[in-house]
């Protein structure tokens, strides 16, 4: 009977987990590289340059705000991550950038708000969807010589783990 209610657990899980599907923009996560570049290309036109391990695009805007360099990435063919940067100046001005942008994305997902070492604070929020981890993190980050915030997607591990791979045998 304990092995019953196991494996009727452990499906429920499996079925859980794989209905939590997560878009970046309209590209799933975890799609094929093949399959999120046409909708990559779709919602944003042509990237600026790609290769089979990440896409770059050039000043784009994505949930109302501008971003000077976006990128996705991809592990074992699947796309696993994305990061959104902007060039702000000062801490004060990227500070304010991510909190317009955690109020605008905390319209459509959860959102906590942390305290780093430092003593800057970033916000997480959503869920993954391979993972209890969040789905996306917003920062500020030092870059290229000025202050900038960051907003990022993973990077997700799309890959079975083996006690799903045992199960289904």
């Amino acid at each position: 009977m304990k092995s019953f209610l196991l494996a009727v657990c452990l499906c429920f899980s499996m079925m859980a987990s794989a209905q939590n599907v997560e878009k970046v923009g309209t590209v799933e996560l975890g799609l094929p590289y093949d399959q999120a570049l046409a909708a990559m290309k779709a919602e944003w036109g042509d990237p600026s340059s790609k290769n089979e391990r990440e896409v770059t695009y050039k000043h784009k805007t994505y949930k109302g705000f501008e971003f000077d360099e976006v990128v996705f990435r991809f592990r074992n063919g699947k796309f696993n991550e994305a990061r959104f940067f902007v060039k702000v100046g000062s801490r004060y001005a990227a500070q304010q950038r991510m909190e317009a942008l955690a109020k605008e994305m905390g319209k459509e997902k959860t959102l906590s708000k942390d305290i780093e070492e430092g003593g800057a604070w970033f916000y997480k929020g959503g869920r993954a969807p391979s993972e209890a981890a969040p789905l996306f993190t917003l920062c500020t980050i030092p870059r290229k010589g000025a202050y900038g915030m960051e907003l990022r997607y993973g990077p997700f591990n799309f890959e079975k783990p083996e006690i799903y791979s045992t199960i289904q045998k």
